[in-house]
């Protein structure tokens, strides 16, 4: 799917749109667009182009949501703000990119499409799809403002008063929950002509968001009663420890007990779920999703495949917000901010050296993880664009990967290369992602020419291998240890890892949570995890401080108010109910 619309569309959202919060279109023109198959998909890709109109897949969601966690690491300069935890710092807060604002107005225009596409005739399977997207984007959208904001107002018609309080956190999740179930009645599977091209959700991707709900809540739950869970926290010395369950590695791990996710300054509603009802109903929908492997998604065999050019909207990837030709990402979006100048990317945003040890952790007997054998630039030039200026190798003293099949290495002998650490200077605590490169991971062109050559790149949000550590981490939780280590063996079996071997219900809770850490390490998951399991003040806390690639410091020490992000001032200036801010903005 396209991110351009038709000059139609674009002037119909510009003209009737207006810039606050709430936008009031025109619905005459809505109704006559949702009556025929072609108008409907013009309403549902008007809302997609919000996404591309502001800055908000480009740059604001990535820094939002990738700069703050344990397994990242960037420069100072860019970490400033979203990266310490200081979102009224980051320079998109209280603006037209700010997540809040954007999430707002992605909700309007839904509760517009959706309003005209209830006069029209849902018997038909094209439009009522189109309905059903609709309802998926809304339910993103609310998803996103619960975690991130904690209670939000609900605004569920065109008519919606901009002066509405915040709603408990469990009736926004109510309404998320009704959303996708509607959706998914009203939605076809990927390959049906309704559903039309990547860009746009089907029901495999609504039951697939559906599930990673009820996870979340669930695990709100289990969290808010102080839950057991074992995080690997590297370097730290005088910590309670167990053996990594992981075949004979010898990783030091932190035990903690889960905290409440919203804090003890706000009430975040939690307390109500039913866990191990939410945990079955999670278990149910990934089983439905797995029970069609093949037909629209399926797991790839190797790893590897899933990334670059070649294997560009693959069937691993489930939902994603496409890319087009028109868009570069020259100066921002993923291929610039994760990829070293060598590649032609500005190497801002990296994988940790914790993240890197926890897929390589034992020299003496190494595991061959695909995710760091072809998940990691083993070779980089220092960060110029001089063809004559030094390789380096990364890690340092490590010979293994110049045989290694990923041809991730430089084109010269491997006497013109050095270890990367000998000068100090370069990218000392972390290592480039092969992810989200434009090229090809077995055979990596160089891009010296960067500012003159176009790089799209599809924001994957729902990968397939979701539904297996879902529901890994359902059934360990309803007490089935067996299919647990079954489905997590799934996606370390495609990655040639080890395999895990504890049935104890703490263990298997703690490797499931790193699994997703490493399975989606830079795929926007990780923050939103350590919240939803109350680890985010523990594990950032027992973090201390990470280096950044020139050896500065930056520091993983949180205050409670970095739980949730600060509400834009004009949303509280405007909505006369909605109250102050969250605490500590």
């Amino acid at each position: 799917m396209k991110k351009t619309i038709t000059l139609f569309t674009l002037c119909f959202f510009m003209v009737f749109f207006s810039c606050s919060l709430e936008e009031h279109p025109a619905r005459i023109t809505a109704e006559g667009l949702a009556q025929d198959k072609q108008g409907a998909e013009q309403l549902v890709t008007g809302i997609y182009n919000r996404f591309w109109s502001s800055y908000l897949m480009t740059k604001t969601y990535w820094e939002w949501v990738e700069y703050d966690h344990d397994l990242s690491i960037g420069w100072d300069w860019a970490l400033n703000g979203a990266g310490m935890g200081n979102f009224a710092n980051h320079w998109g807060y209280n603006n037209d990119s700010d997540p809040f604002r954007n999430f707002y107005i992605i909700i309007s225009r839904c509760n517009s499409a959706k309003a005209a596409l209830e006069t029209s005739d849902l018997s038909d399977v094209n439009i009522a799809h189109r309905y059903g997207e609709v309802l998926f984007l809304r339910a993103w959208s609310y998803f996103h403002l619960v975690r991130m904001y904690g209670p939000v107002p609900i605004r569920l018609s065109v008519a919606s008063d901009n002066d509405s309080p915040r709603a408990p956190i469990a009736e926004v999740y109510e309404q998320i929950v009704s959303d996708l179930k509607d959706a998914i009645n009203n939605m076809q599977y990927g390959g049906h002509a309704a559903v039309g091209g990547f860009g746009h959700a089907d029901r495999t991707a609504a039951e697939l968001l559906l599930a990673r709900v009820y996870c979340t809540m669930a695990s709100g739950k289990l969290a808010g009663d102080g839950t057991e869970m074992y995080v690997n926290i590297l370097n730290q010395s005088g910590t309670e420890t167990q053996v990594d369950p992981i075949a004979t590695a010898t990783l030091v791990w932190t035990r903690f007990t889960t905290q409440k996710v919203m804090g003890s300054r706000i009430e975040d509603g939690y307390a109500s779920f039913n866990a191990t009802e939410l945990y079955g109903l999670a278990a149910s929908l990934c089983s439905d999703v797995i029970a069609r492997k093949g037909e629209s998604f399926d797991l790839l065999p190797e790893w590897y495949q899933i990334w670059g050019d070649a294997n560009k909207r693959n069937k691993e990837f489930v939902w994603g917000i496409a890319s087009s030709d028109d868009n570069q990402f020259l100066s921002e979006g993923a291929p610039y901010y994760t990829i070293p100048p060598t590649w032609g990317g500005g190497g801002v945003i990296l994988l940790s050296d914790g993240c890197y040890k926890m897929y390589n952790y034992n020299s003496a007997n190494p595991v061959n993880d695909e995710r760091v054998v072809s998940g990691v630039f083993h070779y980089v030039k220092d960060a110029t664009f001089d063809l004559g200026r030094q390789w380096y190798r990364f890690p340092t003293g490590d010979m293994r990967y110049n045989t290694a099949p990923d041809g991730i290495r430089p084109a010269s002998s491997d006497a013109d290369v050095k270890d990367m650490y000998e000068d100090g200077t370069y990218y000392r605590p972390s290592a480039f992602s092969t992810k989200w490169y434009g090229g090809s991971l077995t055979n990596p062109n160089v891009v010296y020419a960067r500012m003159n050559s176009k790089v799209n790149q599809d924001m994957i949000l729902i990968r397939y291998s979701e539904a297996y550590l879902l529901r890994a981490e359902a059934r360990n939780e309803l007490d089935d240890a067996g299919g647990a280590l079954a489905d997590l063996q799934v996606i370390r079996n495609r990655v040639h890892a080890a395999p895990v071997t504890t049935t104890d219900k703490v263990q298997l809770r703690s490797m499931i949570f790193q699994e997703n850490g490493l399975e989606y390490a830079l795929e926007y998951k990780r923050r939103f995890d350590l919240l939803r399991w109350g680890m985010y003040m523990n594990v950032m806390n027992a973090t201390v401080v990470q280096l950044t690639p020139h050896n500065n410091v930056i520091s993983r020490v949180r205050e409670e108010r970095s739980l949730l992000c600060p509400v834009p001032t004009s949303e509280i200036t405007q909505n006369k109910l909605f109250g102050s801010n969250n605490p500590g903005w």
